[in-house]
């Protein structure tokens, strides 16, 4: 009688065991999931001092500006030390209504605005991507921005909205063209020293910890390299957070 009531407790034991959820256990050797940032350089090509963003040895994404002295041989350089490259588009920003040559804007005709856009590409042929160079007028602006999505379709590459507007509509558009793209979610160097820099690092690393990743912006600011120069290499040993090209942060598209 004992044992058969021993029996019974083993099958209802096991039975339990079977049925019961199964809880994740982690694989032995397997790595935690680290929060990853990109950090974007904009406003590159006007001075022989950007260069020294291209000497940084952890991976930056360099956007430049395709109509400046020194784009070409920028990227050109960029790309052989093996950094990311984006072209930085001059787009209308608000409140200026007169047209500038380089610039897309709201006035351009069909003809003019691809005609700027294919000078660009054809100045900075190493571009994986774009972004929009202030923008606050031409990126809240439904037409020109699928105008825009359809050319960087055709050339199979992505699109970084800097956000210099909340009424932009280009990164919704660039998604719904099926365009892999991100947003801008901090600005380094709105104000340009070392401590204003360090308290918008920390929000970007907040906001990573946060959602998994984060992109932020930063200028060819002397403080901005210091910082960079000071604190990439911390970011490195510490092993919390990892660095990343803009392109390796990519949604699948549809």
């Amino acid at each position: 009688m004992a044992l058969m009531t021993s029996l019974r407790s083993a099958i209802v034991l096991l039975s339990a065991m079977v049925l019961a959820p199964a809880q994740a256990l982690p694989l032995q050797g397997e790595p935690p999931v680290q929060p990853r940032i990109a950090i974007v350089i904009d406003d590159l090509g006007h001075h022989q001092n950007h260069f020294d963003f291209v000497e940084l040895s952890f991976p930056v994404t360099l956007a430049i500006m395709p109509f400046t002295p020194k784009a070409e041989a920028l990227a050109t350089s960029a790309t052989r030390q093996g950094h990311e490259v984006i072209i930085h588009m001059p787009m209308q920003a608000e409140h200026r209504d007169e047209q500038r040559q380089g610039e897309l804007d709201r006035f351009d005709t069909p003809a003019q605005f691809l005609a700027t856009l294919n000078a660009a590409f054809s100045r900075l042929p190493q571009a994986k991507g774009l972004n929009n160079h202030q923008g606050s007028r031409l990126t809240a602006e439904v037409a020109p921005m699928q105008l825009l999505m359809k050319e960087l379709t055709a050339r199979q590459l992505y699109f970084l909205d800097s956000r210099t507007t909340t009424a932009t509509q280009a990164e919704e558009l660039a998604r719904t063209a099926g365009i892999p793209a991100l947003r801008r979610h901090v600005f380094l160097d709105n104000e340009p020293h070392l401590e204003a820099i360090k308290k918008e690092w920390s929000r970007l690393l907040d906001i990573a910890a946060e959602q998994g990743f984060a992109v932020a912006i930063g200028h060819p600011y002397p403080a901005t390299l210091e910082f960079l120069q000071q604190h990439l290499p911390q970011l490195a040993e510490q092993g919390q957070v990892e660095l990343v090209y803009l392109s390796e942060l990519l949604p699948t598209p549809r």
